[in-house]
């Protein structure tokens, strides 16, 4: 059963499309793998068969400090695909310079969502620059070739202001959401469903959580040519 992460509100982008690799910060490499280690905060290795041909990617995530003065621009998340054999990269994504917005502790999952034999990808990043704030993001990437993942899904994947004090009482939450891997998979390739989980609401913890579900329409295969 593979490694789920929190998520939420529903950001779609039709039918997806391939998100083009930006030049990275001046202070980092082109290629995540090439990262100095002395600028490494963690580094995760995986394999994942992502277009469903038997070969299995390498896939690397990097959080890295990239050594700018701004705050907001001082930390990194890359990740890259690579080759079976690791020597060739495919793709890359640096979000912080992509976005232009703050990314520290990103998190990195691939699942077969649809059960085609692919897996998808799931990234997510904390985009707070606040101690007691949590303000995760997520995107899932449909992959039939490599070299050009497409962003099928974005949203908010976890919102935690229970103890920022920039946030009024009323107004503080603490939510989490989550893929619904089996009732996903039934819906073959066609939609997502999202399980939001709401511990949290006016600064009042809520137990039992409240749950509720969102079927997201997307197409994690491109139609045969």
């Amino acid at each position: 059963m593979p490694k789920t992460w929190p998520l939420v509100v529903m950001s779609i982008v039709g039918a997806g499309w391939a998100v083009s690799a930006r030049r990275p910060a001046p202070s980092l490499p082109a290629d995540p793998a090439q990262i100095p280690v002395e600028a490494q905060l963690s580094s995760t290795r995986l394999r994942a068969d992502l277009d469903g041909d038997g070969r299995r990617e390498v896939l690397r995530l990097v959080n890295a400090l990239t050594g700018a003065d701004a705050v907001e621009k001082g930390s990194e998340v890359a990740l890259a695909v690579y080759s079976e054999d690791g020597k060739t990269l495919l793709w890359k994504r640096y979000v912080m310079q992509e976005t232009g917005a703050p990314a520290h502790d990103g998190e990195l999952t691939a699942a077969d969502l649809d059960g085609d034999g692919g897996s998808e990808l799931i990234l997510s990043w904390d985009r707070s620059l606040v101690a007691d704030r949590i303000d995760r993001w997520a995107e899932i990437y449909a992959v039939d070739d490599p070299r050009r993942p497409r962003r099928v899904w974005e949203g908010s994947w976890e919102r935690d202001t229970r103890r920022d004090a920039a946030t009024p009482q009323a107004e503080r939450e603490w939510f989490q959401c989550d893929i619904d891997y089996g009732a996903t998979r039934r819906l073959a390739g066609r939609a997502i469903v999202l399980l939001k989980k709401v511990r949290a609401r006016g600064g009042v913890m809520l137990d039992p959580p409240q749950v509720s579900r969102s079927t997201v329409s997307l197409r994690l295969r491109s139609l045969a040519p």
